[in-house]
């Protein structure tokens, strides 16, 4: 029987358009498209995901490292990121509609910047029981240990669980131990395995 049921949040619970804020960041005072994409590529920004920096850390590199100007401030940045993210209105309709058969948790690979960003645009994240995050555990998919940290909070074994997530390494991961596991292509492809795993759509 299934008990919990982990999304992955980009690309399957909102859209996300990299290029839009790099786009906008450009528009910023000294932040050429180049100096974007050098940050983008940077160690930084998986020491900023996997929660080795703070989000004062990661604005102090920021603009001692990069040589970006301290006038622009974290909520400019949060105001910038707002945009790229978009719900997937298909996939998010399921959430309440699960959440009366199943605990749902999320389970991503983001940072701070981004949640922050994500909720001041929507409420969507409410709609999670619990948020494993790897900012905050200090781990990132496909590493193992971001698995077994869910587990832990959802309080199932791996097959009492389901897990989507766009990306086939995070899948494969996931089914390395025993979680079942759903690579999100399409609206259609998520509902077959969603009816096929005993749970209801409507």
């Amino acid at each position: 029987m299934i008990r919990t049921v982990f999304f992955d949040l980009g690309n399957v619970i909102v859209s996300v358009d990299k290029e839009s804020a790099i786009r906008e960041l450009a528009k910023l005072p000294g932040l050429p498209i180049s100096l974007i994409r050098q940050v983008a590529e940077s160690q930084i920004e998986k020491e900023f995901e996997q929660g080795l920096l703070s989000i004062d850390e990661y604005m102090e590199i920021l603009h001692r490292d990069f040589g970006i100007s301290e006038k622009i401030t974290l909520e400019t940045l949060i105001d910038i990121w707002q945009k790229p993210f978009e719900l997937m209105p298909e996939v998010c309709c399921l959430l309440p509609i699960l959440k009366t058969q199943v605990r749902l948790i999320l389970l991503s690979n983001t940072n701070d910047l981004h949640i922050r960003a994500v909720r001041k645009k929507t409420s969507i994240l409410e709609e999670f029981d619990d948020l494993v995050l790897s900012f905050e555990v200090k781990s990132r998919k496909p590493d193992e240990v971001i698995y077994q940290k869910a587990l832990s909070i959802a309080k199932s074994r791996p097959e009492e669980c389901l897990f989507i997530d766009d990306l086939i390494e995070n899948v494969e991961a996931a089914r390395h131990l025993g979680i079942r596991s759903h690579q999100y292509k399409s609206i259609q492809g998520l509902h077959a395995f969603l009816i096929q795993s005993g749970l209801r759509l409507n």
